[in-house]
C-alpha cells in the first residue's frame, strides 16, 4: 500500500507541475482548480502512505533514505500550499516542487529495510526529527525566496526586463518570505540539534560529539546564526543575505545527505536500526 501511495503522488505532483506551466507562461494571477487538484491529490496520496507507514511502525515514518526523503518531499508541498495560499505567487511551484518530484522519485526508488523499531522510541527523538525536518523545510524556503529575490533584482538592473520580471514576487515580497522563514526556521533547527544531543547523551557510546553530521550540523546551524543576527542588526540584507541563505542550503544538503556517508553512528546508510 506504502509503494502503491507514494507513485500516486508522484505521478500527481508530475501533473501539478506540467499544470502550473501554462500558468506561469501566460502570467495568470493565480493557479487553475486543475494544477491545484493534482497537487492536493498528490499531498494526500503522500500523507495517505506516511500514515499507514506510521500505523506500521508505530512512530514517526523516517527511519532511512527513503523515508527520510519522502517525509520531507511531503512537508515541502505542505509549505508551498502554505506559502501560495498566503502570497498567491503562481511561479512558487516551479521554484519548490521539481525539488519534491525528484525526492519523491528516489525515495520510491530507493530500496527500504527492516529496522530495529525499539531504537526509534523515545520523546527526545521524536521531537529531535520534528523539528529537524520542520526547520529544513522552513530554511528551504529562506533558499526560494533567496533565488527569487536575486533574480527579479537582476531584472530590475536590466535595461530590458524579461519574462521573470512579470512572473516573479516584487522585491519586499521576496525579503518577508525570506525573513519570516528564517525566523520560523533557525529555532526549530535549534531545537533539534539540542534534542538530538540530549538523546545522544543518553544512548550513544564513545565521543559521540565528534560525529561529522553532529559538526556539520553545528557548521550549519552557525552560518544560519549569523544570517538571522545580521538580517536583525541591519548589517546584511537583499544581496548579501540571499548569497548567504543559499551558501546555507547548500550546507543543510551537505548536512542531510553527504555526510550521512561519513557519519559512524548518525548516518542513513550504515547500520539499520539507529538514529537518521
Amino acid at each position: 500500500m506504502h509503494d502503491a501511495c507514494v507513485w500516486t503522488a508522484l505521478v500527481f505532483y508530475g501533473l501539478g507541475i506540467l499544470l502550473i506551466v501554462p500558468s506561469v507562461k501566460r502570467r495568470r494571477p493565480s493557479l487553475t482548480p486543475a494544477s491545484l487538484g493534482a497537487l492536493g491529490l498528490g499531498l494526500l496520496a503522500h500523507a495517505g502512505a506516511l500514515a499507514a507507514e506510521a500505523a506500521r511502525m508505530h512512530r514517526l515514518p523516517v527511519t532511512d533514505v527513503r523515508s527520510a526523503l519522502s517525509f520531507y518531499a511531503f512537508l515541502v508541498t505542505l509549505a508551498f500550499f502554505f506559502v501560495y495560499l498566503r502570497y498567491r505567487i503562481v511561479s512558487l511551484g516551479l521554484f519548490m516542487l521539481p525539488l519534491v518530484f525528484l525526492l519523491t522519485l528516489i525515495s520510491v526508488l530507493h530500496p527500504g529495510g527492516s529496522f530495529d523499531s525499539s531504537a526509534f522510541r523515545g520523546g527526545w527523538l521524536l521531537v529531535h526529527i520534528s523539528s529537524i525536518f520542520l526547520g529544513y523545510t522552513a530554511l528551504f524556503l529562506t533558499f526560494v525566496a533567496a533565488l527569487m529575490y536575486l533574480i527579479q533584482e537582476h531584472e530590475l538592473k536590466s535595461k530590458q526586463p524579461r519574462g521573470f520580471y512579470y512572473r516573479l514576487p516584487s522585491l519586499e515580497v521576496c525579503d518577508e518570505i525570506h525573513y519570516r522563514s528564517l525566523l520560523l526556521g533557525l529555532p526549530l533547527l535549534s531545537l533539534g540539534i539540542l534534542t538530538g544531543f540530549v538523546w545522544a547523551s543518553r544512548t550513544w557510546k564513545g565521543p559521540w560529539e565528534l560525529d561529522p553530521k553532529i559538526l556539520a550540523s553545528l557548521v550549519t546551524w552557525v552560518i544560519y546564526l549569523v544570517l538571522f543576527s545580521t538580517r536583525v542588526s541591519g548589517g546584511w540584507r537583499g544581496r548579501r543575505a540571499a548569497y548567504i541563505a543559499i551558501f546555507g542550503f547548500g550546507a543543510i544538503l551537505v548536512t542531510f545527505m553527504g555526510i550521512s556517508l561519513l557519519s559512524g553512528q548518525h548516518g542513513y546508510f550504515p547500520k539499520l536500526g539507529e538514529m537518521p
